[in-house]
């Protein structure tokens, strides 16, 4: 029986250096730098409705392969949040492997945001 392993991040065209690299921005630094980033919301559309960061792209996770060359610039760096940071991590790793290098997440989600007493934008 063959087992089916996941490719490693070398051969998803990851160096081991990002792979392991800290890539989360608590909510605090997020929010005062939060200008420098183009910010993407990877929840599903169902969630929104709860709020979103300010500026936020919409681009769920199950759309983001598809549509990251359509929604996002290469070279600006990207700050990934979700409701917790579980999907945000995947969507790190999913844009690492399409060769986006500056990809940060935010630790905690948007759960972590709210905690923090940082105020959510109204999705319109």
């Amino acid at each position: 029986m063959k087992l089916c392993l996941p490719p490693s991040p070398q051969a998803r065209g990851i160096s081991q250096s990002e792979h392991t690299m800290t890539r989360n921005l608590d909510p605090k630094t997020a929010y005062r730098t939060l200008e420098r980033y183009q910010v993407v919301d990877v929840r599903e559309p169902e969630e929104w409705a709860e709020g979103v960061l300010p500026g936020a792209v919409r681009l769920p996770l199950s759309t983001l392969e598809a549509r990251a060359a359509l929604e996002l610039e290469r070279e600006r760096p990207v700050l990934l949040y979700c409701r917790s940071g579980n999907r945000s991590q995947e969507a790190l790793k999913t844009l690492l492997a399409l060769g986006y290098r500056k990809v940060w997440h935010l630790e905690g989600g948007i759960k972590a945001w709210r905690e923090t007493g940082i105020p959510c934008a109204s999705p319109t």
